[in-house]
């Protein structure tokens, strides 16, 4: 069956569309009162005034007429500025008397722009009264005027037309009382009037029926001038309760419609008012299927009053792979290559879910494994669920598994509650006492936190700010043979805190400005290598070695400056700056023990800086990502290269 008619769409629901409509029906009116009131009807008599460089003190016609003339505009005296398109006009030969001049399309359109101008700026009767003609070529026709007195606001009021008939009237008095509340936001009554102040009055005005689900609210302005005052009439339409009789999406063909909807939050009946479109968007683009969120666009049945919702989207393509090699030049020669590989499978036995396997080898002895899995969305609930192991081998020393069960709640449209179980296992190589640098050990950690995301777009954001924390507690049992040589503890309390938060800031045109803040803090009585965080290298610190530090405390910000080439390209330059603290480890700092040599305290706290640049290039397979960064103490020749690969498959 086809689907009923539909009319052209009325409205957008971004709000700014409302806006420019009204907005423009505003400039039209008072553009339009300014220039039936104040431009000189075709009948009347302009005074010329002659020109004062004119030797015969008359107004004497130009020989060379086809030469263009500077046209200037003086209010009482003071000259004001034309645009450039309005600064030179063409006179015709001979010169003809005031009033035909002022016919001239050019000079009316000056006159227009400059009573507009005043009329803006609060002066209303603003108006051209002569004209200043040229004696000799190159010489300015000038337009002379009066501004008039500054027009104060006299009163501003809000009134309510074609109020729905179901509205009660308890309803309509709160309605009223509301727009009271509003009328005087920004127009202040004995202030001078200014067009600028009455579009953001008017703005707040529609702003207020955008939240009350009223998205088709129309405000029509009307000015009552006075001697040297204005009052000013909001006359408001609220318009209909818009609700969404049916959701629908355009461009959808890898996900499921049926879950997206479920996601978006719009249920059938639910009123679309500004806070539900925008979070309908946010959640849509958080769940990481689609690559934007492109239009949200209310239909609205044609002789039915029915409204329908289309949301158009553009999908991601369903996997992902994300592969990034570097070069680490050694200081004494050589180099060393490091590489990392991230494969992801969306919507693996659930709509939404995620299976991902990461693979790195970021130092020379150092192999990492890291299996997740996780649904952010079990059916219609905001409840989700994942698990996750990850092993990591540092050459025969020691192994490192862990094993987490995670689940999250979706709090709102930008914001996750998460809590997390977390299982430890340490494993000591078959090494020498004098060379362990871990202790056999079993953890369990708790573990709760945070995650927040509100962003134009999902990739390369230019507003927005992102956030997480995560604060783990547990108990480490040592169950190691050895652990008398080091410790009398057989257990270590110890907690756990990573945090990151990063903004987008766009002050110009094409220009991106992303700070960003790290850290991590772990407190134990006492440590082995397995409790450091290990932090350095491109997805981090970037100017140095990858993980090249460990940590128990660490804190690091990072600045990048970015231009946008396109949507999906930019060049950047960054600059990070950052402070850690490694403490002594179980086996450091302690004496000669037999025929073991003492071990040397290797506490240190140090600051770190770095710099570099860089650009991401979108290309028909994907991203590709270059960084050169310095660290501290780095020559511009022996700096560390990066390139990466980020593509949907």
């Amino acid at each position: 069956m086809s689907p009923p008619p539909l009319s052209k769409p009325r409205n957008s629901c971004k709000a700014r569309f409302i806006r420019v409509l009204v907005l423009l029906q505003l400039g039209l009116f008072f553009g339009g009162y300014r220039w039936m009131d104040n431009a000189p009807a075709p009948s009347a008599v302009l005074a010329a005034v002659p020109a004062a460089a004119a030797s015969s003190g008359s107004a004497a016609a130009v020989t060379d007429s086809l030469r263009p003339h500077p046209l200037q505009l003086q209010f009482d005296g003071r000259r004001t500025p034309l645009p450039d398109s309005l600064s030179r006009v063409t006179l015709p030969h001979p010169i003809p008397d005031a009033e035909t001049l002022f016919r001239l399309p050019l000079v009316q359109q000056a006159v227009r722009y400059a009573t507009t101008l005043a009329g803006a700026e609060g002066y209303l009767a603003a108006a051209i009264d002569s004209l200043r003609l040229p004696a000799q070529p190159g010489e300015p026709l000038v337009l002379l005027g009066s501004r008039g007195c500054a027009h104060t606001l006299a009163s501003t009021r809000i009134t309510l037309t074609n109020t729905p008939g179901d509205w009660s009237e308890e309803q309509l008095r709160e309605f009223e009382s509301a727009m009271q509340g509003i009328s005087g936001s920004f127009l202040r009554t004995g202030r001078r009037y200014m067009a600028d102040l009455a579009e953001r009055e008017i703005g707040a005005v529609l702003r207020f029926w955008e939240r009350e689900g009223h998205l088709f609210a129309q405000v029509r302005p009307e000015l009552r001038l006075h001697e040297c005052a204005i009052s000013l009439d909001l006359a408001t339409d609220p318009g209909p309760l818009v609700r969404a009789d049916e959701l629908r999406f355009s461009g959808v063909s890898r996900n499921n419609p049926d879950f997206l909807a479920r996601v978006s939050g719009i249920r059938e009946g639910s009123i679309l008012d500004a806070s539900a479109l925008r979070n309908a968007r946010l959640s849509l683009e958080n769940t990481g299927l689609l690559s934007s969120v492109e239009d949200l666009l209310i239909l609205q049945e044609t002789g039915t009053g029915r409204f329908i919702l289309e949301i158009v989207v553009q999908e991601r393509r369903t996997n992902a792979i994300d592969l990034l090699f570097g070069y680490v030049p050694d200081p004494g020669g050589g180099g060393t290559v490091v590489g990392s590989g991230d494969l992801v499978l969306r919507n693996v036995f659930l709509p939404g879910s995620r299976l991902d396997l990461q693979f790195e080898r970021l130092q020379q002895f150092v192999t990492r494994l890291d299996m997740g899995y996780e649904s952010r969305f079990i059916g219609s609930s905001p409840f989700g669920a994942g698990a996750r192991f990850r092993f990591e081998q540092q050459d025969t020393l020691y192994q490192v598994r862990n094993l987490q069960l995670s689940g999250r709640y979706r709090l709102s449209s930008t914001t996750d509650l998460i809590a997390g179980l977390r299982q430890e296992v340490s494993v000591s190589g078959a090494l020498p006492v004098q060379q362990q640098r871990v202790l056999d050990a079993t953890s369990l950690f708790t573990g709760f936190g945070i995650e927040f995301r509100d962003t134009d777009r999902l990739r390369n954001p230019t507003r927005g700010a992102t956030f997480f924390l995560l604060a783990e507690t547990g108990v480490k049992r040592l169950t190691d043979a050895n652990r008398e040589l080091f410790t009398e503890r057989s257990r270590l309390n110890q907690q756990e805190v990573h945090f990151r938060a990063q903004a987008y800031l766009s002050p110009f045109r094409r220009q991106v400005v992303a700070p960003s803040l790290h850290g991590f803090l772990s407190l134990s009585p006492e440590y082995t290598e397995s409790d450091l965080n290990r932090f350095g290298g491109a997805r981090n610190l970037r100017g140095y070695r990858e993980e090249q530090f460990q940590a128990s405390r660490m804190l690091w910000s990072d600045a990048e400056y970015r231009y946008l080439l396109d949507e999906d390209s930019y060049a950047f330059v960054f600059g990070a700056l950052g402070w850690y603290e490694r403490p002594v480890l179980i086996f450091e700092g302690r004496p000669a023990v037999g025929d073991e040599p003492a071990r040397q305290s290797a506490a240190q706290r140090e600051w770190l800086r770095s710099w570099g640049f860089g650009f991401a290039v979108g290309t028909p397979l994907g991203t590709m990502q270059f960084s050169y960064a310095l660290g501290r103490g780095d020559t511009f020749g022996n700096g560390k290269v990066h390139v990466g690969l980020r593509a949907d498959i």
